[in-house]
């Protein structure tokens, strides 16, 4: 198990790290030669998070505006040289929108529909799926105020949620992997008669009662001389090092019942009925299926079935033991139930033709494009219909050890139920101040007022200035005769409205409420 979300803020301290601009580079060659730094990040003048750069690689034509893509990142990028873990939303223009690294140890996983809406969906635990990891952990659900709505995991495993599944159905069920140990005789395979396997299990329960509805581990099913990971080369079989023969690493549970499941070590997609039957294999040395040229897939993720005749799939093509395929490709597969055959829609490959060895997702979109996170290679791209690449980011260098395991690609509008957050510089003084403001995840932010009150205690605000919000944390100043003891900040939309006030802070670094006057005058979000 590798856990690097615990450690990666002590390391950071041992590698250098040049501060840089908070929108996107555009096709920053310092950046990719490493000239920046091992892992650029961002900071800020008063708030206390380091998101990472982003620059690039192959830009949109009004890069770094980039408005043509519509809609925000969601990633946690990891890693021994990584910034701030917990995962991040952020603007196409490179700008932070939320940081979830209060979260930390935890991965953010994009967003996942509960009871009709969108939320915000975390795993908190320990444990890493760089280099083939898991985990053990729970889930948690966030509404668009960021307030925690549902806390879950699974049942009766004698471990935690991983981190390589969560699929919210329209049932309000979670349906998510586990990694539990179970003791084995392997020595049929070179390994210890008195041995252990990882013997990961997909689990579908119920969020509101905690019940397992489904569970289903591949031992009983599967055998492992059946996978392509031998012992030695994924765990050596031990207590302490147990044998990972099948690697389950997505799983969805689709509208007719049945459960969809990649196994990455087996180089196979399952359909499981309810009752845990195998109705078909796809891939590995026991398909059902045959391939045409161009479809074939192997060390693969993030599986997903978008109706009955087609399939998206992260090809790896590799391992960190094993290379099957030039590069890695994100594939839209056709497939024939009946005649069992499996032929290439179109596919996807990254901007520079390199080979992911672990992690990795393919994002259908509404309009037909495809968004592709690149796994342990820190970059992700858009793709149209056909598959063409359109623009390609990267947050690291190619050749560093950061990388994210999914990345997504979300609408979203949030509006904190904490308020915003400011800070007063060290040299301000009643006449003469200068004030840092951000709200960590309000995506309607568009200006800040700045206001002051004279009194001791604030009673009565009065503006001071309004400034349009080009970044994460915007400053604002005040220079006049009048002179105030306390200031305070408001957020405010792109109808001039007020969306949440800050408490007051006093020159001295006391706090109080906002006063009695100041309302909110943005309607409600649903």
């Amino acid at each position: 198990m590798h856990s690097f979300l615990l450690t990666s803020v002590c390391l950071s301290l041992i590698f250098a790290r040049k501060a840089v601009a908070s929108v996107a580079y555009c096709n920053n060659q310092d950046f990719e030669s490493g000239a920046l730094g091992v892992s650029p990040s961002q900071t800020y003048e008063a708030a206390l998070y380091r998101p990472v750069q982003l620059n690039y690689a192959l830009p949109p034509d009004d890069c770094p505006a980039n408005s043509q893509i519509e809609g925000y990142f969601f990633f946690a990028p990891e890693g021994p040289v990584a910034m701030q873990g917990g995962g991040l939303i952020m603007n196409p223009n490179g700008t932070m929108i939320y940081s979830a690294s209060a979260f930390q140890p935890s991965f953010l996983r994009g967003l996942q529909s509960y009871n009709n809406s969108d939320h915000v969906a975390i795993w908190i635990g320990d444990g890493s799926p760089v280099t083939g990891g898991h985990g053990s952990g729970y889930n948690l659900l966030l509404d668009n105020t960021y307030t925690v709505v549902a806390n879950f995991t699974v049942k009766n495993l004698g471990v935690g949620a991983d981190i390589h599944e969560l699929q919210i159905t329209s049932n309000n069920t979670a349906v998510m992997t586990a990694y539990p140990t179970q003791a084995a005789n392997l020595s049929a395979f070179n390994g210890p008669s008195d041995g252990y396997v990882l013997n990961c299990a997909a689990q579908e329960v119920d969020i509101a009662t905690g019940q397992a509805l489904f569970t289903w581990q591949p031992l009983n099913y599967v055998d492992p001389s059946e996978c392509y990971a031998a012992i030695g080369e994924a765990g050596s079989g031990t207590a302490d090092d147990p044998w990972d023969y099948f690697h389950i690493n997505s799983i969805q549970k689709l509208d007719d019942g049945n459960y969809f499941i990649s196994s990455r070590h087996c180089h196979t997609l399952y359909l499981i009925n309810p009752a845990g039957d195998i109705l078909w294999k796809m891939g590995g040395m026991k398909s059902d299926f045959t391939f045409g040229q161009g479809a074939n897939f192997s060390w693969q993720h993030h599986a997903r079935m978008h109706d009955t005749n087609t399939i998206s799939v992260f090809n790896n093509g590799a391992s960190t033991f094993d290379q099957d395929f030039p590069y890695s490709q994100g594939l839209l597969l056709n497939f024939d139930e009946s005649a069992k055959t499996v032929t290439l829609n179109n596919a996807r490959s990254p901007f520079n033709r390199t080979v992911t060895t672990s992690q990795g997702s393919v994002q259908i979109l509404d309009n037909g494009d495809s968004f592709v996170g690149w796994g342990d290679m820190p970059y992700f791209s858009q793709h149209d219909s056909s598959g063409n690449i359109l623009w390609s980011a990267q947050f690291a260098p190619s050749e560093q050890e950061v990388s994210s395991y999914r990345v997504f690609l979300h609408d979203w509008v949030a509006r904190p139920a904490a308020p915003p957050s400011m800070s007063i510089s060290n040299s301000s003084s009643g006449t003469n101040a200068v004030v840092y403001a951000w709200w960590n995840g309000a995506t309607e932010v568009t200006a800040w007022q700045l206001l002051g009150s004279t009194a001791l205690t604030p009673s009565r605000a009065e503006t001071l200035n309004v400034v349009n919000k080009v970044d994460f944390e915007t400053t604002l100043t005040y220079n006049g005769t009048r002179r105030y003891q306390n200031f305070q900040v408001a957020a405010m939309n792109a109808n001039g409205e007020i969306l949440e006030y800050s408490s007051f802070t006093s020159l001295d670094g006391i706090t109080s409420p906002k006063a009695d006057n100041e309302t909110v005058t943005a309607a409600p979000l649903n």
